[in-house]
């Protein structure tokens, strides 16, 4: 499928650009329809190309020996992943798979690199985008490193809900994977939550009564 230069131009990596510079990168474009569930790529496997996602929502996550998941961020529209391998030469470092039907654009490795290497603006936009994904995840190991699952789990439950009242479907698995723990130890502190008045459920769902409570826990002042 021909990708037009137009489409190109709203994606953060390309906007700088002028209509011929797009017009060349175009043609080492390649357009993926990704179907829920799947895997666009796998961790440890060779890099074959960075993508960009035109529409839909992809999950990044790692898996440890042991099976355990650590999902390390969602990436929607205007967004990339595998920057990092097309870059360096190295296999993919996490896996990427959709949550939701998904356009992905596809641009091979050694081809990126030669638009970085002749186009500044995209290598300043390159450079951005990886200094964001520096500090989320920093966060992220702040986080996993600092904090007890109590305070992580309330910090998920805060994110998750627009004020007391609202509610969230994660199972405690996908709860478990987002927030670096196993399933068995979110089941228990939500039980705990639950006797604590922090929270009850409803049908599956997870409603916040006491939100200052979990603010307390999320910050470790309980």
């Amino acid at each position: 499928m021909t990708i037009r230069f137009e489409t190109l131009a709203q994606l953060p990596f390309f906007a700088g650009l002028d209509e011929e510079a797009l017009q060349r990168i175009a043609l080492h474009v390649l357009e993926h329809i990704v179907s829920p569930g799947q895997v666009v790529i796998l961790e440890g496997e060779p890099c074959r190309a960075v993508y960009f996602v035109i529409r839909g929502l992809l999950r990044e996550h790692r898996m440890s020996l042991d099976g355990r998941e650590q999902v390390l961020a969602y990436v929607g529209p205007g967004g990339s992943f595998n920057l990092v391998s097309a870059l360096d030469g190295g296999t993919n470092v996490a896996t990427m798979d959709a949550l939701s039907e998904a356009t992905v654009y596809a641009i091979p490795c050694k081809s990126f690199r030669q638009i970085v290497a002749e186009h500044q603006e995209v290598g300043l936009a390159v450079s951005q985008y990886l200094a964001g994904e520096v500090r989320h995840l920093s966060d992220l190991v702040e986080s996993l490193a600092l904090h007890p699952v109590r305070s992580r789990l309330a910090r998920f439950l805060l994110d998750h809900a627009e004020g007391s009242g609202s509610h969230g479907r994660w199972t405690q698995e996908e709860i478990a994977a987002q927030i670096g723990t196993v399933r068995e130890m979110v089941g228990r502190t939500l039980r705990a939550f639950v006797n604590e008045g922090l929270m009850r459920r409803e049908r599956g769902r997870v409603v916040v009564v006491n939100r200052q409570g979990l603010e307390d826990e999320a910050e470790g002042r309980a």
